[in-house]
């Protein structure tokens, strides 16, 4: 079972201490480029001061000091590599566990599901969103930057699973394995990793954007669906399709303003009202949830309440 792979290595309650502390601290180093690049730029240009700076880490407008937001995407994305770094150093040596715990019980990756878990959340926010502008299609606008796209879309393609990857490993994976380790009934791993998910993203633009009870309302309940349908699958691969699927959606097609990624995407609009995306999200999670309930024959809602047969493995294989 998914849950019980933290079984298969060591898991004494002060390693995961010291395994959360390097992956924060990995996170922290991380960032050092992204801040090296935005104090040149600022240093080196006398109409920049120590406002933009500050209006820079609210909003995380890149061309605000002068950097390409292609660029900037790019040494975004970089923290999370460093990140995931640091959690396959925690995994391989503090842990004495392999990496592919954290996504399969199985003995390998089954990219099929990862990739449909891209496609079907994809549309269903494709369809979602044409809803949204059949109602209200001056909310709005078209916009194309030509080359700066395409390396968007190549970046967003290529590189962004590094982020989205990082936050499910952390959060479905470690968080929630770890947590099953000392409670055993599911629904409790479920929630507390979607809560630390939730507070995670509170540095978020958006919350200062749109408010603090609407966006956390919604990462909480994103990070409920991905642990839920994470449970129902005993797998990781369908909600690594459906976090890359969100962000290269609001990386390459639709952004909005307060969002924490700005980059040329195709369409922008003006107007967002937070419940209702909260709204239109839960209509989409049930939907996946029915399709895929269907397609691998989920065994039911039940399967998040009962506990796991949580039997100590002895592999203790490096990855």
């Amino acid at each position: 079972m998914f849950l019980n792979q933290a079984n298969k290595g060591l898991n004494d309650w002060w390693r995961y201490v010291i395994g959360i502390a390097i992956v924060i601290i990995a996170y922290f180093l991380g960032q050092i480029p992204l801040f090296f690049v935005a104090f040149f730029k600022l240093a080196s240009n006398a109409e920049f001061g120590g406002e933009a700076f500050e209006n820079f880490t609210k909003n995380m407008d890149f061309e605000s000091i002068g950097i390409s937001k292609n660029i900037g995407f790019t040494l975004l994305i970089l923290m999370f590599a460093i990140s995931l770094l640091g959690l396959w150093f925690v995994i391989r040596n503090i842990h004495n566990r392999k990496m592919l715990g954290l996504i399969t019980p199985n003995n390998s990756i089954n990219v099929k599901k990862i990739l449909f878990g891209f496609g079907l959340w994809m549309a269903l926010n494709l369809v979602i969103e044409l809803i949204s502008y059949w109602i209200n299609p001056a909310a709005y606008t078209f916009r194309w930057a030509g080359v700066d796209f395409v390396v968007l879309f190549l970046i967003a393609l290529f590189l962004l699973p590094i982020q989205t990857s990082f936050e499910e490993l952390f959060f479905r994976g470690y968080i929630m394995q770890g947590v099953a380790l000392i409670f055993r009934y599911k629904w409790v791993p479920i929630l507390v990793s979607s809560v630390l998910f939730g507070l995670i993203h509170g540095m978020n633009p958006e919350i200062e954007q749109y408010g603090f009870v609407p966006m956390q309302s919604y990462y909480i309940a994103a990070g409920l669906f991905l642990a839920i349908i994470t449970v129902l699958d005993d797998g990781l691969e369908l909600a690594l399709g459906v976090h890359a699927a969100t962000n290269f959606f609001g990386a390459t097609l639709l952004t909005y303003q307060g969002s924490v990624i700005q980059t040329d995407t195709l369409f922008a609009t003006n107007e967002i009202d937070p419940w209702m995306m909260l709204f239109g999200f839960l209509i989409a999670a049930a939907v996946f949830i029915y399709i895929c309930g269907q397609k691998y024959q989920w065994q039911g809602m039940q399967n998040l309440i009962h506990s796991d047969d949580f039997a100590t493995n002895s592999d203790n294989n490096e990855f």
